[in-house]
């Protein structure tokens, strides 16, 4: 039986039309690939630690017995009565037994902590609601060595009769409202190992007074009003292993004399003012772990003593002016976890040796003028979070390895699809020819059946 001509040529028409969708539906699966390998990184997680608080005591510990078989001296419990009565008592969240008229009991008030010689060795009122200023009268507990309060509403400034508390060691006063100079009085406590001063306003320098405390193991003063160049008296805190000043107004150079503190495991310096180059003295800082100087106006390159600190598990350097490349040597910071260089002027190739830092969590280099070939790198298997560009380099790996969900230029998002496939425009010339293709198949029928 013929089939009629009209039936031949709309069945030829559908298969030309089939042909057609078939190219568009495939150059559609290619375009979806690019703009999935150019989707942006997740963004940074603050969740990761800073290793601010590498030496900070738990406000739990207590290594003293509550109870104390003698009764305090009636004086230190005067005293403590007295700081009842001007720092708010009545609205105290926890006030049990504050509020008692016998001046022998003190040892059993709430957070009161004396040995079996009712001396009173801790007192722990954080989180508490604290609100004015601490009476001038710390002499009178003279065997405290633990002292909390941080976390209330504490205004003025820190007493000075707190110099004649001989057996302090740790101090806290972190999250409060004082105000005025750091007191010079604290460089008479020969004991003194934890000073907790964060989120309060204080201002000025630290006191030269300060260089006699010997026995002084951290220091945090983060968040505060503190001006003025980096003081030398710092550098004379030669026991000192933790060390945050971040995020105050502190300006000059840091000196080659940073090199003194051979004990130091953490160093914050973040959000100052701090100018000049990084002190090649720096890499003598061999037990240091953190070292965050982000955030400030420094210069130079990075020197080559930097990449000494074989302990670094954090090294942030993002937000200066830091120009030169990266070095080879950044292989030896094999305990590295967080690396960040980020907003900078660096230059040069990306080294290859930073696939060698197995430890590797966070990593961020964007926004510098990096350059030359992205290496054909695996990532660190721990790497979570690559920040890479904006950066200007040349060429990228081969395709298979830029698709590869374990290499370094996956994982950081770089668009290397533009350089090894279509570009967007070709795909688009493509397109339209392939849509074309129906229209010329019919022509072509009729012309022939004409």
């Amino acid at each position: 039986m013929r089939v009629p001509f009209a039936v031949c040529l709309v069945i030829f028409f559908l298969i030309c039309v089939a042909y057609g969708q078939e190219d568009i539906t495939v150059e559609e699966d290619e375009d979806s690939a690019i703009n999935t390998d150019t989707d942006e990184s997740p963004t940074q997680d603050t969740t990761i630690p800073s290793a601010d608080d590498v030496l900070e005591p738990s406000p739990s510990q207590d290594s003293a017995p509550k109870n104390a078989t003698q009764p305090p001296s009636e004086s230190a419990c005067a005293a403590l009565s007295h700081w009842y009565q001007s720092l708010n008592g009545k609205n105290w969240i926890i006030r049990t037994g504050w509020e008692s008229q016998d001046m022998r009991s003190c040892c059993s008030w709430y957070n009161v902590h004396c040995n079996n010689l009712g001396q009173i060795l801790k007192i722990n009122l954080s989180h508490n609601n604290l609100v004015g200023t601490l009476p001038d009268n710390v002499q009178d507990v003279p065997d405290i060595a633990h002292l909390d309060l941080s976390h209330n509403h504490l205004t003025g400034g820190l007493p000075d009769s707190m110099m004649h508390a001989q057996k302090l060691q740790i101090i806290n006063f972190d999250m409060n409202n004082l105000t005025g100079s750091l007191p010079a009085s604290l460089g008479h406590l020969p004991m003194l190992s934890n000073i907790h001063l964060r989120n309060n306003s204080f201002t000025g320098t630290i006191p030269d007074t300060w260089s006699n405390m010997t026995s002084l193991k951290a220091l945090y003063l983060s968040n505060n009003k503190l001006s003025g160049d980096f003081s030398a008296t710092i550098t004379q805190l030669l026991a000192i292993q933790s060390l945050a000043l971040d995020n105050n107004a502190i300006t000059g150079s840091l000196p080659e004399s940073i090199a003194n503190l051979r004990m130091l495991r953490s160093l914050n310096l973040k959000n100052n003012r701090l100018t000049n180059g990084i002190p090649a003295s720096i890499g003598n800082l061999t037990l240091l772990e953190t070292l965050s100087l982000s955030h400030q106006m420094l210069n130079g390159s990075l020197p080559d003593s930097i990449y000494e600190l074989s302990n670094l598990e954090t090294l942030d350097l993002s937000n200066n002016r830091l120009r030169g490349g990266i070095s080879e040597k950044i292989g030896n910071l094999k305990k590295l976890k967080k690396l960040s260089l980020g907003h900078n002027s660096l230059t040069g190739p990306l080294p290859q040796q930073l696939g060698s830092l197995s430890n590797l969590e966070f990593l961020m280099l964007n926004y510098n003028t990096l350059n030359g070939q992205f290496p054909p790198l695996i990532a660190p298997a721990p790497l979570a979070f690559c920040y890479m560009t904006p950066n200007q380099f040349q060429s990228c790996p081969d395709q298979n390895v830029t698709n590869n969900p374990d290499s370094l230029a996956f994982q950081c998002s770089i668009n290397c699809a533009s350089k090894n496939s279509k570009t967007k425009s070709d795909a688009s010339s493509i397109t339209m020819t392939t849509l074309a293709i129906p229209w010329t198949c019919l022509i072509v029928t009729i012309a022939t059946f004409i």
